[in-house]
């Protein structure tokens, strides 16, 4: 009896320890995710600028790998809840990243593949702000150095442009440094919404006019002004009533007497009164079937969006894939997007379409201001995934950006669909889209938007204010 009473004394303080634990490690996983995510945005951000770091070698990222371990154990033991859907999710995507660095080392597929699993359940506007911070932290730091004279400001001069100077502002290369403050806008952006006011669309206009005249990036400065467009259209447009007029403006008139006026045509104003007043009869039935119609092109464009991702991948390696100097369409397309086509198609003859990562020897033009003989660098996200990280990794990305962008179409959050299709079209040229110094809207895959769970099967519209 004794050993019996004993038995359940000790199962029940078994027990309570189980509980409490789970109740810290849910209680402090916060906390101890951000601070993990900050680590690893920073250690990336700084392999993106001229900052020499002499401390960092291979033993600190042996160290990360642990301390990922650590935190995946910690998620665990947070007794999050899964849904099933969310776990055949994250078992392909973050099987499909483990696996590809598995087969060759790129370090940064294993953390976006822990970041993915660990920001399940966190709420995504946190995370873009801590992603924020630490970006802005960072390139205000590569900048203030680099102009100081304490790290080196690369300044390039290309023959093409009148020798137009591009300087790099402490970063690798001028459309690196680009592309960091477009994507850092896009993050504001997102994070302000429709509480965005017009100061901070001039302040993202002026940073678009920085990317022209002190970078000569060309494509980031266009992708500034169509979402400094959009904005300015989104503005006007909250600002207007239900039927084109500003809010607070009434429908002024004019009373006249019957007779009294002619017009330059010699028609009574009261015929013209009467026959606007006809045509006021007619608008509500004009009104109902052009409501009809509008929300059905909407939503044929926004489906579009959101296979935007595939249909670029699939046009950017086919065009690659079968570029010819004998095609004058290709051709034409080849000299638009500055000789991707041209470098994605070497490296279609140079290298196997894998499953999984391999190892491909880039010699891109940054760090130094002498291009090499043999430059070769792949510049396409969609390219650059497919040879470099494997077909399972760039089936992962695009289903992410699938995902992510299907969702805002369901909840009617057609500026956050923008942002996202922004995106999508940037990497078309950029190499930036799993890299999450830069793209930190890989996470929002499994993570909470704006504070609620956001299954990525949601039927109810509705749009965040």
């Amino acid at each position: 009896m004794y050993n019996h009473m004993e038995y359940v004394s000790s199962s029940g303080c078994c027990r309570r320890v189980s509980i409490g634990l789970r109740h810290f490690a849910k209680k402090y996983f916060s906390a101890a995710f951000y601070v993990y995510l900050a680590f690893i945005v920073f250690k990336s951000m700084l392999t993106a600028t001229m900052i020499r770091v002499d401390w960092w070698s291979g033993r600190v990222e042996s160290i990360l790998q642990l301390a990922a371990l650590v935190m995946v154990i910690w998620k665990a033991a947070s007794d999050d809840v899964w849904t099933a859907r969310e776990r055949i999710l994250a078992a392909f995507l973050c099987g499909s990243l483990l696996l590809s660095w598995h087969s060759y080392s790129y370090a940064f597929i294993y953390e976006l593949a822990v970041l993915i699993f660990l920001a399940h359940g966190m709420e995504f506007r946190k995370i873009l702000t801590v992603h924020l911070a630490v970006s802005i932290a960072v390139t205000l730091a590569a900048v203030i150095l680099a102009l100081s004279g304490q790290i080196e400001n690369l300044t390039y001069y290309q023959e093409a442009h009148n020798y137009r100077a591009r300087m790099a502002f402490g970063f690798v290369y001028p459309t690196d440094f680009c592309a960091h403050l477009f994507f850092m806008a896009l993050s504001y952006v997102w994070l302000r919404l429709r509480r965005i006011r017009w100061i901070e669309i001039a302040a993202i206009a002026a940073l678009g006019i920085f990317t022209w005249v002190g970078c000569d990036a060309r494509t980031t400065a266009l992708l500034f002004a169509i979402l400094v467009l959009y904005l300015g259209i989104m503005k006007l447009r909250l600002r207007k009533g239900p039927y084109g007029k500003y809010a607070g403006t009434g429908k002024s008139s004019r009373p006249t007497l019957p007779g009294a006026h002619m017009n330059k045509t010699g028609i009574s104003t009261e015929e013209v009164d009467s026959e606007s007043e006809s045509q006021t009869r007619r608008k509500p039935s004009e009104r109902r079937t052009e409501a009809a119609v509008l929300p059905r092109i909407r939503e044929w464009i926004d489906r579009l969006i959101v296979l935007s991702a595939p249909i670029f991948a699939a046009m950017m390696i086919l065009m690659s894939r079968f570029y010819s100097e004998s095609s004058g369409f290709l051709r034409l397309v080849n000299k638009v997007l500055n000789n991707r086509l041209y470098y994605g198609h070497i490296g279609f003859e140079r290298y196997h379409v894998r499953l999984w990562a391999q190892k491909v020897e880039m010699r891109g033009a940054g760090r130094a201001v002498t291009h090499s003989a043999e430059y070769f660098f792949l510049d396409s996200s969609y390219v650059n995934i497919l040879l470099r990280l494997g077909l399972a990794v760039l089936a992962a990305v695009l289903l992410i950006l699938v995902i992510t962008a299907n969702r805002e179409r369901k909840t009617g959050d057609h500026l956050k669909l923008f942002l996202l299709f922004l995106i999508i079209i940037a990497c078309v040229i950029e190499h930036h889209l799993i890299e999450i110094q830069t793209n930190p809207f890989l996470l929002l895959v499994l993570a909470c938007d704006s504070g609620r769970r956001d299954d990525f099967r949601i039927s109810r519209a509705g749009t965040e204010v």
